[in-house]
């Protein structure tokens, strides 16, 4: 008798190792989805604020008729005594522009599941070589944006 017992408590326990075993599988995949689903809201709550920051920045661009073409087209700093508030304006927004760019690549780059880190390093890459002032500013301070550094195209 004493064997059977022995031999019921054993299988008892077997089943619930089994079932242990299986319940912390389930929990383990469950906790698996749960992260899944937090490093996507991450990823898109960094893209979403990497584009605002930026989109701000084209609304500082847009109430200055003429200054995109400092940031997309390669016009250099006015140099002409006259034009001192234009230039002290473009290089205000060009260090908000070097600000978001450098923001958005560290944040892209925290974020593991992100899909915009390489748009948006490749974003970085296109100002600084379209930009002469943003890429003025990130050779003349590169403590300033350390993750910008790496993007500057060739001298």
């Amino acid at each position: 008798m004493a064997d059977v017992v022995g031999v019921l408590v054993a299988v008892i326990a077997l089943a619930v190792s089994v079932w242990s075993v299986l319940y912390l599988a389930r929990q383990t995949r469950a906790a698996a989805e749960q992260t899944g689903i937090s490093n996507a809201v991450a990823s898109v709550t960094a893209n979403d604020m990497a584009l605002r920051a930026l989109r701000e920045v084209h609304l500082l661009m847009l109430e200055r008729p003429g200054s995109r073409a400092y940031f997309y087209a390669g016009k250099p700093l006015p140099e002409r005594p006259g034009e001192r508030d234009e230039r002290d304006e473009i290089t205000t927004i060009a260090e908000l522009l070097a600000d978001v760019l450098s923001s958005g690549l560290v944040v892209h780059e925290k974020v593991p599941d992100s899909t915009s880190a390489e748009p948006w390093t490749e974003y970085s890459r296109h100002i600084l070589a379209q930009s002469p002032v943003v890429r003025d500013l990130v050779r003349d301070h590169p403590g300033w944006w350390p993750p910008l550094v790496p993007l500057l195209p060739p001298d």
